[in-house]
Formats: C-alpha cells, structure tokens, sequence
C-alpha cells in the first residue's frame, strides 16, 4: 500500500468550494472572513485530518516561532534540566524549540547556518561561539544567546552564572573542611567557564596561603588514568577537589570507589540533584536554574522580536548547596 498523501490546504480548499487564501484567513481567525465560512472550513479540515505546516506558514508570512537550542552532550543532566525550563518558558511566549545536539564544543558557522536552513527565529546556545560565526550573525541576522558562557562575540547576547565566584565558594568549603592540597577536575580550559572556575578557585586557594592547585583535564585520557597518577604520589595528593560540573563529580566518586583511591572532599558545579532526586548529596555550586532559563527566554524573544543582533550580557549569582561530600 502507498504512502497516503498530506492533506493540503488546497485540499481543503476545494472541499469547502472556496479559495486556499480563504482557507487561510479562517485558520488565521482574521476579521474579514464571516463565522459560518470559517466554521465550515473549520469543520471540513477537522474531517479530512487537516494539519497545518506551521513551516511553510512562517516561509510565506516570514514570522518563524521556532528557535534552535544547541548543546553538546546528551549525558549530561544539566542539559536536560535546563532544556525542560527553556522549553516551558518559551511556550508560554508562544514559541517552540528544535533541540539540537551537536558532537564539537564550539557554536560554529555549520551550526548557525542549520538554524537559517530551519527558518528558525533565533538560537539559545550552551556552548560559546567561534569567531567566524559573527559573520554569519551579520549575513543573516537571526539573533543567538550564548547561555552559560561569557561571549567576545558582540553581535551576541548571553546569560550566565558567576563562574569566578563559584570557584571562590568552592575553595572556601574545602579550607573549611581542613583541605590543605586542592585540585580542580575540568573541561578544556579555553572553554570561558572553565577558565572562570578556575580562575576564582586558585586566587582563593592562593589567598588563603595554600599552593596552587593542580589542574587535571578530565576528558584528555581515560579519567581513572588521571586519577591514579594524580594519587601516586601520597605527598602531593589532593585532600580536596573542586569538579567543573556535577557530572564529573559523580565519575570521580564512582572511580575513587572502584579503584580504591583515598576518599577526599568534593566539591560540583551546577546542583542537578536539585531538580533530579540521586541519592547520596552531593556539594555544589548552583544558579537558580529556573531564573536563568525564564530570564534566556525573555532576553532571546526580546532580540528576535526587536530585530537586535548582540548588545546585551547578564551574570546571575551562585550559591553553595549542602551535601555529604564537603
């Protein structure tokens, strides 16, 4: 048996004997059509299972509802946390989204041009942008929101949280907790947050009169690898390490277990226990993550329906959430 064929407006058209710009005006609900043709059409298109091609819609009136969100890992749960507020926020502003997980760790020219190729509105990016994406941004103008990174890019709005000050606050628990050698478990440190973290983190740590700490790419090698030889020595150990997000916090416990390593105080970043109930607390930094994604969608529908391009940066503030590992 074939494929049954979409049912068009066309369809509808001719069904109801009136033409397709007709059949438009009524699903638009526009003044100049009366109540009894727009019941009629209506009621036909209900009966041939009629559904409207919003996409095609937004080519023709050039008024898209769609915007791209982009990110870079599927597993990591704060992605999800964070998508689930975005979504709902932007619904209620009469949008929705098209979620799209790429495998590089830059917002790049490929990436925007997917969302021009999709008609979207605008795009809401977790990662930071390569540079030659401020070209794209000027071609066509669709506005992006770099959210959770500090964007160079000006043609860029972004929102993020103070990342310095939540290695600040990490490193001030650990000294509470008696640490005196510290760590910083991370993602590439060209990545702005990273680069934050640790920065707010070692000025504490060396403030505070202890020797800088060491610092560990996470994904470089297999990170039970890096965790062995950050232990070998007993003398340089760490008793304190301060994880770039949560997710690496629970691959370090799930290691220091396995592999038998000396339990230390630990310390994430991005409090996803907070919306998603794992046992056994972890301690973390967070940002109130409903503020951040009301406060993305507000900032990326205000850009898209301004017709503004960069121009605008906020930085939401952190706070220390008790648990059992610091």
């Amino acid at each position: 048996m074939g494929k049954k064929n979409r049912v068009t407006m066309y369809d509808v058209a001719q069904a109801a004997n009136v033409t397709p710009q007709t059949v438009s005006r009524a699903f638009r609900n526009t003044p100049d059509i009366s109540d009894e043709t727009r019941d009629k059409i209506l009621k036909i298109a209900a009966e041939l299972n009629y559904v409207m091609n919003n996409t095609a819609s937004s080519l023709r009136g050039g008024n898209s509802r769609l915007i791209v969100v982009v990110y870079d890992n599927l597993k990591n749960v704060y992605f999800s946390i964070m998508v689930d507020y975005l979504q709902n926020c932007l619904r209620e502003k009469g949008y929705s989204i098209l979620m799209l997980s790429v495998h590089h760790a830059l917002f790049d020219r490929s990436t925007y041009e997917f969302a021009v190729s999709h008609n979207a509105a605008g795009v809401v990016s977790f990662l930071e942008p390569e540079a030659e994406t401020e070209e794209c941004v000027a071609k066509f103008k669709i506005p992006v929101l770099i959210v959770g990174r500090r964007s160079p890019i000006k043609t860029m709005d972004y929102i993020r949280s103070d990342d310095s000050e939540g290695g600040r606050l990490a490193a001030e628990r650990l000294a509470m907790r008696g640490v005196k050698k510290f760590a910083f478990l991370t993602i590439d440190m060209h990545v702005t947050c990273a680069y934050d973290r640790c920065k707010g983190f070692s000025e504490e740590v060396v403030r505070r009169g202890y020797a800088a700490p060491m610092v560990v790419d996470a994904y470089a090698r297999p990170l039970e690898e890096s965790l062995i030889k950050l232990f070998a020595n007993a003398d340089t150990a760490p008793e304190g390490i301060f994880c770039f997000n949560d997710m690496i916090a629970f691959e370090l416990l799930y290691h220091i277990e396995r592999l038998g390593l000396p339990k230390v105080y630990i310390v994430g970043f991005d409090c996803v226990q907070q919306e998603v109930l794992i046992p056994g607390r972890l301690t973390s930094l967070s940002t109130d993550k409903f503020a951040l994604a009301s406060r993305a969608a507000e900032m990326i529908v205000s850009a898209i329906e301004s017709k503004r391009c960069g121009g605008e940066g906020e930085t939401l503030g952190v706070y220390l959430v008790e648990g059992e590992t610091a």
